[in-house]
């Protein structure tokens, strides 16, 4: 149960973060896009891990503090801080994307492709009128510059055309785009049926999504704190089946007790021949069996010649 928790903790705390450091990389006016083209200068790059690494080490720094909040009441109002900036990141994050995915699904709908047409028609439209325009205001003839009024004014209708295509450019297409993008059609479906308005809904659910991930991280933080302890409590325990079968006493169990205090707070490495060689008058199978029962518990890690060694 230890390990799925803190499997279960990594995954929330590699998601959280990721969501952290990508809204700070958004923050940075750079964006991944940018970061794949070749030729991108060192500065741009350099602006982008520097916000990256911001991002993360809010994430680290929140979960750190939340860890020893028992330690100050100042770790747990910081932890929280951080948090509260983690849940906000992460939820403008989510609807950025959101509002990216429908953007580029708009420019791909045959009502915006058939706006572009028209759009490039008018342009090269406007360049053919204000190159006769040019001509028939050079011409030495009367009549040329009578035609070229007809031409001018011709000229500001399609200047007037084409300045309403591109103010519309912004609406064309965007109900087809809505309908492509599955978050986007849903929310709007949700605030069709509640009669509230779409980015409300939109805002409501990133925004307990966001939240829900923050307070689960820390929830899986502390649960496997709480694990962690009562394996700590079990191993202080002694039966029959924790030391190969061997009823210890009471001094042997203080000796068990006050090696593995010793173990965890740093003053005895977790190394057999340095523990019998320390004489805590404790056997060496009982010794071996207790440095295996601390490792499967997570409180030691392998470290070279089948030792252990304390997690970094």
């Amino acid at each position: 149960m230890l390990r799925i928790s803190l499997f279960t903790q990594t995954i929330f705390c590699l998601v959280s973060m990721t969501l952290t450091s990508l809204f700070a990389l958004s923050l940075s006016g750079v964006s991944l896009d940018s970061l794949n083209k070749p030729g991108e200068n060192t500065a741009t790059l350099l602006l982008a891990c520097i916000f990256i690494l911001i991002g993360s080490c809010i994430d680290v720094g929140k979960y750190l503090f939340w860890m020893f909040r028992k330690q100050s009441q100042y770790f747990i109002s910081l932890s929280i801080i951080l948090m509260v900036f983690s849940w906000v990141a992460s939820c403008a994050f989510l609807m950025t994307s959101e509002s990216k995915l429908v953007s580029l699904a708009q420019l791909k709908t045959s009502e915006y492709v058939a706006l572009e047409q028209r759009i490039s028609n008018l342009t090269l439209d406007i360049a053919s009128q204000e190159k006769l325009l040019s001509n028939r205001l050079e011409s030495t003839y009367h009549s040329q510059w009578e035609a070229g009024q007809d031409t001018a004014a011709t000229l500001a209708g399609l200047r007037e055309t084409l300045a309403t295509l591109l103010e519309s450019s912004s609406t064309v297409g965007q109900q087809t785009a809505v309908n492509v993008v599955a978050s986007t059609r849903f929310f709007q479906q949700v605030g069709e049926s509640l009669y509230l308005d779409t980015n409300t809904i939109r805002l409501i659910g990133y925004g307990v999504l966001s939240l829900l991930l923050e307070l689960s991280t820390l929830g899986m933080i502390s649960l496997s704190q709480v694990l962690k302890n009562e394996k700590r409590k079990s191993l202080i325990q002694p039966t029959s089946d924790d030391f190969n079968s061997v009823m210890l006493n009471r001094e042997a169990h203080l000796s068990v007790v006050n090696l593995m205090t010793d173990i965890m707070t740093g003053e005895m490495p977790p190394v057999l021949r340095k523990i019998q060689a320390a004489k805590y008058g404790i056997e060496i199978d009982i010794t071996r069996n207790l440095l295996k029962k601390l490792h499967n518990a997570g409180m030691l890690e392998r470290d070279k010649r089948n030792s252990y060694k304390l997690p970094l």
